[in-house]
Order: structure tokens, then sequence, then C-alpha cells
């Protein structure tokens, strides 16, 4: 990979990582103060929207660069990237359920129960960490 498109790679994975971190820091609002505080539920929403984005974003990239492959949608990307052995089937199949979370953020196509999305903050620092370390431990340079 030539310097210039690792940089982008680089810095596709400080914005995720920035990103969870904005994230983590929501995790120790307990979830009566997170229903009380409609503030904060927002604030959630958008980093797990923003967080799902970037994550796809990098996934993208990679397979383009890579493998010349282009995912169509958010859950394709993930499947994608298990096909070619970047992320285990097991994680793609753990990150599915973001790709529908995102498009009901983005689009408001349900309305959100709060209690999920407060529930989705752990879930997300688990599984996008998780991302982060096979990608890693794939060594994709990041």
């Amino acid at each position: 990979m030539t310097p210039l498109k690792q940089e982008v790679i680089s810095r596709k994975v400080r914005h995720l990582e920035e990103l969870l971190g904005l994230l983590k820091a929501e995790e120790e609002c307990t979830l009566p103060a997170f229903l009380a505080d409609r503030r904060e539920q927002l604030l959630v929403e958008r980093l797990l929207h923003l967080c799902v984005e970037a994550s796809c974003d990098l996934l993208d990239h990679l397979l383009v660069q890579r493998f010349a492959i282009h995912a169509e949608t958010y859950a394709d990307t993930f499947l994608k990237t298990s096909q070619v052995a970047l992320i285990s089937a097991d994680l793609a199949q753990r990150l599915l359920p973001a790709a529908g979370l995102r498009n009901r953020l983005v689009h408001d196509y349900d309305a959100l129960d709060p209690e999920r999305i407060h529930a989705a903050i752990q879930t997300a620092l688990t599984d996008l960490g998780d991302l982060l370390n096979e990608l890693r431990a794939a060594g994709m340079g990041i």
C-alpha cells in the first residue's frame, strides 16, 4: 500500500478511535439518568450513528484498496469484509444489527427505544473495539 493510501487508513482509524472514546465517556450514564435526559439520548444516538459510518467507511476503503470490492450497503460492508477474511464471520454477524440501527437513527424509520439505544453503547464499544483488533491482527497496518 502506498504511503498516501496508508495515511488515509490511519486517518480513518484515528477518527473511529476518537468517536469510540467519546462514546466510552457516555458509558457511565445510568439508564435512569439517560432516560431523563433527552440531550444525552441525542448525543448517544449521534455518536452511535457516526461510529457505524466511520467503521463502514474504513472497511469500504480497505475493500476497495485491497480487493477492488465495493459494498452497496452498510450491512453488505460487514459481510464482504468477512468474506475476504478481514474480519471473522462471527464479528460480521455481530455488527449487522449496527447497520440497521444506523438506518433507523438516520432515517427515523421507527420510534427509537431509548433503553435499546442505551444498551447499544456497550455493544458498540465491544464490537467496534473487536473490529479494530481483528483488522490489526489481519495485518491491515492500523
